[in-house]
């Protein structure tokens, strides 16, 4: 996906026409990047823009009880984060917010390696501003090694938002 990504920003689109350089045929950047395969920083950041879709979109069973359909449960038809608007700001919420940001990211971010990942609260429970926060480290699986990664949930109980922040490379 990363690969089509990168041809959009770069407007490197396949228009028909191909272009030769000294009698050698050129390679678009896309090709390139086929062939030779992407950057770290790359990675990082499309696994940013994905984290950023999957955890701002209310999933189906804040909505709909799917207690009764437990593959439906599971399947990209629950894409999304639940619904922490309904939640108190307590040591109890931490908990219940932590198991689910981690089923959230091992359902449907299959590029984290679920059994590196690790999420601890990050700050104390503040009742005035209903905010939480998280520190999330795990391993981006890559070759020829996989990537440790660090970043921050914001979440934000009154409004029922997360934000995913300081994707960086964990040392």
């Amino acid at each position: 996906m990363h690969v089509f990504r990168s041809a959009i920003e770069r407007h490197d689109a396949r228009d028909g026409v191909a272009r030769y350089n000294g009698g050698d045929r050129e390679i678009t950047e896309r090709r390139k990047e086929r062939r030779e395969g992407t950057s770290e920083e790359t990675l990082r950041r499309h696994l940013t823009d994905d984290l950023a879709s999957l955890m701002n979109t209310v999933n189906l069973d804040a909505v709909v009880d799917l207690s009764d359909t437990p593959f439906v449960a599971k399947s990209i038809l629950n894409y999304g984060f639940g619904d922490v608007s309904k939640m108190s700001n307590s040591t109890f919420a931490a908990k219940q917010i932590s198991d689910l940001i981690r089923d959230t990211l091992v359902d449907h971010e299959p590029r984290l390696i679920a059994s590196t990942l690790e999420i601890h609260v990050n700050k104390d429970l503040q009742e005035a501003t209903q905010r939480l926060s998280f520190d999330i480290t795990a391993e981006m699986v890559a070759t020829p090694v996989d990537i440790p990664l660090g970043f921050v949930a914001d979440v934000d109980m009154g409004a029922g938002k997360i934000q995913m922040t300081k994707l960086k490379v964990a040392t």
